[in-house]
């Protein structure tokens, strides 16, 4: 069974196998794979439990830290640019939360994304929209795409979140979902329960 890499690369380089894509912030379609042999499984579950998970921002507590309700049973790891990770017990599904690497407005940050997607293979941009989130005091711009890993078409959402709803506001945080194409409407619930749930604290 092929299990997602989750090369979600925040130096500025897109890896996608062994073939570098030039990445503009946000990190990279995810390399995640299916299983082999004909199997299929069940598409990812709208109706997940969760749990909140917090962990350091930087090198320790006292320079902040992030958070997000993350599905139970999913495994978690903390990269050292304190991206946190989640993925499913299949390996088919990523959750991803981290900060910015340069400074830029969620609707820059999208921009700047779709550009840097250039040359990816199989690569369909599927929607680009921003929203003032005036419950939270938010602005989010999320950027919806397909591309193809080993021939397989794969599904990634990005959405970069502001504090404050002005259009100069600059993005504080990236949550990220990708899976299989099947997985869509998983990953469209899975979005919309974590991203009011997404803090950067300290």
């Amino acid at each position: 069974m092929k299990r997602i890499a989750a090369v979600l690369a925040t130096s500025g380089v897109l890896l996608l196998g062994s073939a570098g894509v030039a990445h503009a912030d946000t990190g990279s379609p995810p390399m995640d794979g299916g299983c082999g042999g004909g199997y299929v499984g069940d598409a990812l579950a709208t109706g997940l439990h969760y749990r909140y998970t917090v962990w350091d921002a930087s090198a320790g507590p006292a320079e902040g830290s992030l958070g997000i309700d993350a599905p139970r049973g999913w495994s978690f790891v903390r990269t050292p640019q304190a991206e946190g990770r989640f993925h499913d017990p299949t390996g088919n599904d990523l959750l991803s939360l981290r900060e910015p690497t340069r400074a830029a407005t969620p609707a820059a940050a999208m921009s700047s994304q779709v550009r840097a997607l250039a040359g990816t293979p199989g690569l369909k941009v599927l929607g680009q929209h921003v929203k003032v989130m005036d419950s939270l005091g938010q602005r989010w711009a999320t950027l919806a795409y397909r591309y193809s890993n080993m021939g397989e078409p794969r599904i990634v959402k990005e959405r970069w979140i502001a504090y404050g709803t002005d259009s100069t506001d600059q993005a504080v945080m990236v949550v990220t979902v990708a899976g299989r194409v099947m997985d869509g409407s998983g990953l469209d619930a899975l979005l919309a329960h974590v991203s009011p749930t997404a803090q950067l604290a300290g």
